[in-house]
């Protein structure tokens, strides 16, 4: 056929209800076109027939050809809110909302070392190609060990996923042993929660119990929702390495060497309607056991198995031929009859988009308009959209308003929402940064109160105390018998100070650090640094040890994140993001002179970096919330 034929033969109107709209003009301009001229109070003194000869005769003439193109005008912005249309968009009919959930396995046996470096690197490169490929559907990620636990739900954000890949280890589990049972369970809540009746389970371990089938079966319909293993190990196994050098051993003391039982967990894939698979060096592994997903489910299906024809609309194209006509509308005396009409036809006629963005107050809340603030680093936009007093402090305090950090969170903590450990955490670290260290010390004192075991308050709590006895000491040695200051010798202060971060440093490596900084800090130091001016050399010892013993503090506040753990399975990125303020933005204010600033960027190198911080502290709230956890008797 013809294309123009085609053309013909497919044009309509999107929606041919806005045509109705010509009925008005039609009868609008048929009442203004036959409307007597109004000749104002002339025609009570001069004979109608006189009038049209005695006046001007250009009245009659305005008012004639401003109608018409005005009914033009009113004709086109019909046409074009119509919507004409003669061709079609292309549009997918049928979307994929596939689901699998991945379970790895975190036990301790993943820190074997029979693969290159380990089984859990291998298996976490793996699991990022899996991420990868998953570019329909949705994707939900369960890890487990003596308890499983959600680290992301079913979502279609694979890259969000990815981020958090890298800070999974089992140091993060709160309960030591291997419990896939648990976790498959858990995967199944995950489906149910989100309304599918069918999906895929798979499962990266190097083991399961010999129960594991029948257990499985009795919660799980594997012909809906199949399992598939992949298996990491080899047959041969390996020593499980601890961070002190020695292995894991059994109850007798003999070397732990776990091996991978591929018959048992190959009869087990197959028995739950899965796929098998073993580590290879390429995707053909990845590619077999994802191969299963490409089915269509029918139930999942049902909502968009339906007709999408999309129409290319051409209407706007008429919009523009209104631009001259409106141009016109500035002569005198035809913006009332032109330009209002026009105007409001052509609000009419302009596409709305769908997409947030233009009245962000429209289609986002102010505590979402402060989230992307955040993101930007607009701190200062930031504590001005939040509504979250939480967030809103974080914002205050990350742009250095550490006054107005403080007088929200005491505000907020006067509530029962808002009197948590975090709070009062978070507050006594702006109340340090004030240098209001007894306030601080109370709220570190109310912190431990409410959780006794958060070691981050504790470690403040000290350092601020040193802080505060060693200004008592300078106090006290820094005048003479004729109250005259002393000279100090800047040498012996700096010597001293070194031996205090070494010593400092020593017992930050002694304890279960939380922090997620190091190398990025380090980075972000050196470039501030790079900014900075030079501090003056010859600056007061008492001030230098002041300044360093507040840098310390400065990279112990970990931990200055506003939400709660009930909020923390909000966006990861951004919680990680809140619990690194207080580092190399502090260290830009300090009193430090370039020497001193050397020294502290080679301490701070020294931080052990932990990016499972979050997590850890979630998985741990989470165990503490369950009750009648199973006695696991592997530990490995």
């Amino acid at each position: 056929m013809d294309p123009a034929l085609s053309h013909v033969t497919l044009f309509h109107f999107i929606r041919p209800w806005f045509l109705l709209s010509l009925i008005p003009a039609v009868l609008l301009f048929i009442f203004l076109w036959l409307r007597k001229p109004n000749y104002g109070s002339w025609h009570h003194v001069i004979s109608p027939h006189l009038l049209p000869h005695l006046l001007q005769g250009t009245v009659k003439q305005q008012g004639k050809f401003p109608l018409v193109l005005l009914l033009v005008s009113w004709i086109i912005a019909s046409f074009a809110l119509a919507g004409p249309t003669w061709s079609k968009l292309p549009q997918t009919v049928q979307k994929k909302i596939n689901a699998k959930v991945i379970l790895l396995d975190l036990s301790l046996s993943m820190l074997a070392q029979d693969l290159n470096p380990s089984r859990l690197t291998r298996a976490q490169h793996k699991l990022s190609d899996i991420l990868d490929q998953s570019k329909e559907g949705l994707t939900g990620l369960i890890t487990y060990a003596g308890t499983s636990h959600v680290v992301s739900p079913l979502t279609d954000d694979t890259h969000t996923i990815l981020s958090m890949v890298t800070s999974l280890s089992p140091e993060i589990m709160p309960i030591k042993g291997s419990d896939p049972i648990a976790a498959i369970e858990k995967a199944t809540q995950l489906l149910q929660q989100a309304g599918i009746t069918e999906g895929q389970i798979l499962l990266i371990t190097d083991d399961v119990p010999a129960d594991f089938v029948g257990k499985v079966n009795q919660f799980l319909n594997p012909t809906l929702t199949p399992v598939s293993i992949f298996a990491i190990g080899t047959s041969e196994g390996a020593p499980i390495p601890l961070s002190k050098g020695s292995f894991v051993k059994d109850r007798n003391g003999a070397i732990v060497v776990p091996k991978l039982n591929i018959p048992r967990l190959k009869a087990s894939a197959k028995a739950l309607n899965g796929r098998f698979s073993t580590l290879s060096s390429d995707d053909e592994d990845i590619n077999y056991l994802l191969g299963n997903t490409s089915r269509l489910l029918n139930d999942e299906m049902k909502d968009t198995d339906r007709d999408f024809d999309t129409w290319n609309e051409h209407g706007l194209f008429l919009v523009l031929l209104l631009l001259p006509l409106a141009a016109m509308g500035y002569r005198k005396g035809w913006l009332s009859l032109f330009i209002l009409p026009s105007l409001t036809l052509l609000l009419a006629a302009t596409p709305q988009s769908s997409e947030a963005g233009t009245w962000d107050d429209l289609w986002t809340t102010k505590d979402q308009q402060g989230q992307q603030a955040w993101k930007n680093k607009q701190m200062e936009e930031a504590s001005e959209l939040f509504n979250d007093p939480e967030w809103k402090a974080s914002a205050q305090y990350k742009k250095g308003d550490y006054q107005g950090s403080s007088d929200t969170l005491k505000q907020h903590i006067t509530t029962k929402a808002g009197n948590t450990a975090d709070n009062h955490y978070n507050l006594g670290n702006a109340l340090a940064k004030q240098q209001d260290f007894a306030s601080a010390l109370d709220a570190y004192e109310q912190a431990l109160k409410l959780n006794p075991d958060m070691e981050d308050a504790k470690k403040n709590q000290a350092v601020v105390k040193q802080i505060e006895k060693q200004q008592e000491e300078q106090q006290g040695d820094g005048e003479d018998k004729d109250g005259e200051p002393k000279d100090s010798d800047d040498k012996d202060n700096g010597d001293q100070q070194q031996d205090k971060n070494d010593s400092d440093q020593q017992g930050e490596d002694e304890q279960d650090s939380e922090s997620q900084k190091s190398e990025q800090d380090s980075q972000d130091q050196s470039d501030q640094k790079k900014n900075t001016d030079d501090q003056e050399s010859d600056s007061d010892s008492d001030q230098e040890q002041q300044s360093q013993q507040q840098s310390e503090q400065d990279n112990d506040e970990e931990k200055e994140n506003p939400q709660s753990q009930s909020k923390e399975d909000k966006n990861n990125d951004e919680d990680n993001t809140k619990e690194q303020q207080g580092t190399a933005a502090d260290i830009h204010e300090s009193n430090l002179n370039k020497e001193d600033q050397q020294a502290l960027e080679q301490w701070l190198r020294r931080i052990p970096d932990d990016p499972g911080g979050l997590l850890r502290r979630k998985f741990s709230q989470e165990s503490k919330l369950r009750r009648n956890q199973p006695v696991e008797n592997k530990q490995w």
